[in-house]
């Protein structure tokens, strides 16, 4: 198996009080990994330490067999990119002008983007589906095509790995599966590394080929969708009942209530 990143015991956060505490991940070069837990489990804080945007107290990220420590900021960009729940609201370029920006850590201080890298332009707007919008600025895009425009920007870095934080959580449904839909297609046919933080447990499912749950800084479970998707599973790591239903072979559950907690009866006096 081809190793795209690993992490080693991470830990980060304060001493009495640590948001991630050993956590361990291995993600396989072309895998579609889904990480999902309750608010505060400290998912987002884990991909921002894999994307070496907060460095972690202890432990280590590891891509390609380095040490994301040691290595040079461009040439983290030149092999992966994040893509943030939110973007620069107020940002008025237009989206040509944004997926260009993906170039950067490809030229040299004194070059411009042209030549090859305006074809690397041209297909990161072909892929996402914006090519007919490139010259709209970004203030007049909904935010479903906002997030296709910086998807794109992304993609115009060539990555080997992309990073997600909860894409479609301020989309309507209906951007929500053509943005996931559109990944799906990046990973596929592009062979790119997909590591995501998902809110929706069904999307997560539905996309992903492996799900990793955190609960309190840590791996608490890690499998295949239809392995994880168990009763047990809901209960300890978000405190709820659920039904699990098969749909076509893609676990499917149903939320039904609270776990109740035993009641106690305190002395009558």
């Amino acid at each position: 198996m081809s190793v795209a990143l690993q992490a080693f015991d991470l830990k980060y956060g304060y001493r009495a009080e640590p948001v991630v505490d050993g956590f361990d991940l291995t993600v396989a070069a072309g895998e579609w990994l889904g990480i999902v837990g309750p608010n505060g489990s400290g998912k987002s804080t884990v991909l921002r330490m894999l994307a070496r945007l907060v460095a972690p107290h202890r432990g280590a990220v590891m891509m390609d067999g380095q040490n994301l420590a040691g290595m040079n900021t461009k040439d983290i960009a030149k092999r992966m990119t994040m893509l943030a729940q939110t973007q620069e609201s107020s940002l008025d370029i237009t989206v040509r002008e944004l997926v260009r920006r993906g170039r950067n850590p490809h030229l040299k201080w004194y070059e411009e983007c042209r030549g090859q890298h305006e074809e690397v332009v041209n297909w990161a707007l072909r892929v996402t589906g914006m090519e007919l919008l490139q010259h709209r600025s970004l203030l007049e895009l909904s935010g479903g095509e906002r997030q296709r425009a910086w998807l794109a920007m992304c993609m115009a870095q060539s990555p080997k790995t992309l990073l997600l934080d909860e894409p479609t959580t301020y989309l309507d449904i209906a951007h929500q599966l053509e943005l996931m839909e559109l990944i799906r297609r990046l990973n596929r046919e592009q062979g790119i590394t997909v590591i995501m933080v998902l809110h929706d447990l069904n999307q997560a499912a539905r996309y992903c080929d492996r799900i990793v749950a955190v609960k309190e800084g840590a791996v608490v479970r890690e499998g295949k969708p239809s392995e994880v998707f168990q009763i047990e599973f809901f209960r300890e790591v978000f405190g709820i009942e659920a039904k699990v239903h098969d749909d076509d072979g893609v676990p499917v559950y149903l939320p039904c209530g609270v776990v109740k907690q035993p009641s106690r009866v305190g002395n009558v006096s």
